[in-house]
């Protein structure tokens, strides 16, 4: 019989076709407590379940065991951590960037009255680990024995609770969230999901550029990068797994792959947070006001550097300028007219083939790039270039690019079917897991540069080709991250080149704050257009942006 469907396995994405044979395994009590380098390791052993609604312990399957891991970093900020016995915790990654600030405080362990007190070495209190039978309620008369499950209550600024939602059911059997869970099959494709308690008024910011109200308590989002086409969508170009919330503490979920992030919306008492990994990481970061818990995300994942002063200026753009005449002579105009210009941005125009990027002038329409560069630089105008991450089947470059795998190349079982990215019909993503592409890259920018462009177009980046083979890691976990490195190459070769540190991005994950500016995406040009780009542009900030 087909187990029925409720809402805590449509969270988990679950698949109750039996024949997949995908099972879900929730977190008990714990059963030891170690101190170890300064850290505490909780051993939690995890049941499987039997699929139905009423939750209940398989015990045809033996219990596993998984070590979760809790660190803290200065007086403000507490790690969870939990790899499922594949993944080590590391301060190294690339959406890390850890300031002086963030040094580790050893926490030792005691056990009292039922409970492991966590503390760090000033005595302050940093979680507290129930061991007790969990309080009965009105079912025990039915239920006389309680569903075991780990109760966790974490206090990164040593004021405030926030705590695993433990008990968070409608009858013990029946979830809404589980405190700590992963879900596995066969074949893999494992997942695993951390959900902590939240008040009936509770609010919340942030989570990346979202086109809501400023509340986006009740809000369930699924954190992938994609083309947002537009500003008035649930489709977003940056997302970013954090968030702040009104009770004054931020969570940081410190992973690339896709997920998804449930802020009092699929249960009005838990925010829950679901990973396509089976990976649980997360920093919470308290603090007294919204500007202290963002610096403490900043500190973690890096603080954004001060554009060039010119680039607090007035650009000027239009979809697109296709010869240096006419750029002139738009910028000509602005001068007569005595309108204020800083920047003159050329999009998908400049090119041999209109969109198609090869990284170079049309020798016809723009004779002179260098000439007309210096004497636009002349009249005061920077001059900033389109470009995007990917190289067309038609590109001066492919031969190049793929003879040395600057472009990831499509899987050959998939190859006869198409590309799964079809937009614009480009051949192939650069892959930035390879050194040797990014320096490639970067030479062909460094050539623009050279030449006095002053800003280069980061545009697109939200989308890879999923069907490709990356050297540095799966496309699945490289999708969301791909932003973060698309951008740093072409920051580090712009400021290299002219000692600014500016790109003009769209796409974001967590870090990319650090390589400044980012604007809005494809924005209508009407009052609804302008009302989700100040929406977005305010979770945005509050987003470490």
């Amino acid at each position: 019989m087909k187990p029925t469907n409720y809402h805590l396995f449509d969270f988990l994405d679950f698949d109750l076709d039996l024949s997949k044979n995908e099972s879900l395994w929730k977190a008990c009590a714990p059963s030891s407590v170690e101190e170890k380098d300064g850290d505490i390791h909780i051993t939690v052993p995890f049941q499987k379940q039997i699929l139905s609604n009423d939750m209940a312990a398989d015990t045809t399957a033996p219990r596993e065991n998984h070590t979760l891991i809790l660190r803290q970093y200065g007086p403000k900020i507490t790690r969870v951590f939990m790899g499922f016995e594949e993944l080590d915790m590391s301060d190294e990654s690339e959406m890390l960037m850890l300031t002086e600030r963030v040094e580790k405080m050893p926490l030792k362990s005691v056990l009292k009255d039922g409970e492991w007190i966590i503390s760090t070495a000033d005595g302050i209190t940093r979680a507290v680990i129930n061991m007790r039978e969990p309080l009965l309620d009105r079912w025990s008369t039915l239920l006389p024995d309680p569903q075991e499950t780990i109760d966790l209550r974490l206090y990164p600024d040593g004021k405030r609770e926030i705590r695993l939602a433990a008990y968070d059911h409608f009858s013990p059997p029946r979830y809404d969230a589980l405190p700590i869970a992963y879900c596995k099959m066969d074949s893999g494709n494992e997942r695993a999901t951390l959900s902590f308690e939240c008040t009936h008024d509770e609010c919340f910011g942030g989570t990346g550029e979202r086109f809501a109200k400023m509340d986006l308590s009740g809000r369930t989002f699924f954190l992938k990068n994609q083309d947002g086409q537009g500003v008035n969508n649930v489709r977003t170009y940056k997302n970013i797994p954090f968030y702040v919330s009104s009770r004054l503490y931020g969570t940081f979920y410190h992973t690339t792959s896709h997920c998804k992030l449930s802020l009092a919306g699929h249960s009005t008492r838990s925010v829950q947070f679901m990973s396509y990994q089976p990976l649980i990481d997360a920093f919470l970061i308290g603090g007294d006001s919204f500007e202290e818990i963002i610096r403490g995300y900043r500190d973690l994942t890096g603080y954004p550097s001060m554009p060039p002063l010119w680039s607090f200026g007035i650009w000027m753009s239009r979809m697109t300028y296709f010869s240096a005449d006419e750029v002139n002579g738009i910028c000509d105009r602005l001068r007569e007219e005595h309108y204020p210009c800083d920047v003159i941005h050329m999009d998908t125009g400049w090119f041999r083939t209109d969109w198609l990027c090869e990284w170079k002038f049309n020798e016809e329409r723009f004779p002179d790039p260098e000439g007309f560069i210096h004497s636009l630089k002349d009249r005061g105008f920077r001059v900033s270039l389109w470009q995007l991450p990917y190289v067309a089947k038609d590109a001066a470059q492919i031969d190049e690019a793929v003879a040395n795998d600057y472009i990831a190349p499509i899987t050959k079982i998939q190859e006869s079917e198409g590309s799964n990215f079809s937009a614009l019909d480009y051949a192939g993503t650069i892959d930035f897991t390879y050194p040797a592409a990014t320096e490639w890259y970067k030479g062909l920018l460094k050539n623009l540069l050279d030449m006095g462009v002053a800003c280069i177009k980061t545009d697109f980046g939200e989308n890879i080709h999923m069907d490709a083979m990356y050297k540095g890691m799966s496309p699945e976990l490289l999708n969301n991250l791909y932003a973060l490195l698309y951008q740093k190459a072409a920051y580090e070769i712009t400021k290299d080149v002219t000692g600014d540190g500016i790109v003009w991005a769209r796409a974001a994950w967590a870090g990319c704050q650090r390589y400044p500016l980012h604007w809005g995406g494809d924005s209508c040009s009407s009052w609804d257009g302008l009302a989700g780009s100040l929406k977005g542009g305010l979770h945005f900030g509050l987003s470490g942006f």
